[in-house]
């Protein structure tokens, strides 16, 4: 909610309010990661050679142009049988002088991604997929399960409902390139190539 309350008249402070949130959270599944997990090499599953992260390069790709596309082809059904006048919660930000223009676009394209795969793909996935018998609710430890609840988490997280089967059809495809590679690296490259649009729409649009 704080992009909604600060001063919209100042970009630096809308644009940083836009950061905050996701910021805080990722900072919170390192310090967790570290003091009470295995740390963040083991428990967010980050390469530890170029061999390893290449693999993880392809899977981020591949599952990223699924959920560029696949969110290409529902926004186009979404637009076509609805009314969305002002429904876009960042439209105005359309109008911020070019340099806030270009640090909101690097945020959307990579801050963003890393940030929300850490939280939704690295902490709540690993706390999940740790939930085995004979632990209380161990079906929320199915591999499947996991994948859904954090792609409906990440959907949510947004906070755009004329969107939200774009986002979970985007947070199943980019949790699939985690749920094969073992990693948020991957993730993270997914959610990065889907989000390249968006970025460029902010960067274009007068």
């Amino acid at each position: 909610m704080l992009p909604f309350v600060v001063d919209t008249d100042a970009p630096a402070v809308f644009v940083f309010a836009i950061m905050v949130p996701s910021v805080a959270a990722m900072s919170l599944a390192f310090v967790v990661s570290t003091y009470r997990g295995n740390g963040p090499i083991v428990d967010f599953g980050f390469p530890t050679s170029l061999s390893e992260f290449g693999g993880q390069l392809r899977s981020g790709f591949a599952w990223g142009a699924a959920a560029l596309g696949g969110g290409i082809v529902l926004a186009l059904v979404v637009l076509a049988n609805s009314d969305l006048a002002d429904q876009a919660p960042l439209s105005e930000l359309f109008d911020i002088p070019m340099p806030w223009k270009v640090v909101l676009v690097l945020w959307i394209w990579m801050g963003a991604p890393f940030c929300e795969e850490v939280m939704f793909r690295g902490m709540v996935w690993g706390a999940l997929e740790r939930r085995v018998a004979p632990v209380r609710f161990a079906w929320l430890g199915n591999r499947w399960v996991v994948l859904i609840v954090t792609a409906v988490l990440f959907a949510l997280w947004h906070r755009e409902s004329w969107r939200l089967v774009i986002l979970i059809w985007g947070g199943l495809a980019i949790g699939i390139a985690r749920m094969r590679s073992g990693s948020v690296a991957a993730s993270a490259i997914a959610h990065s190539v889907n989000n390249t649009l968006p970025a460029l729409a902010i960067l274009t649009v007068a």
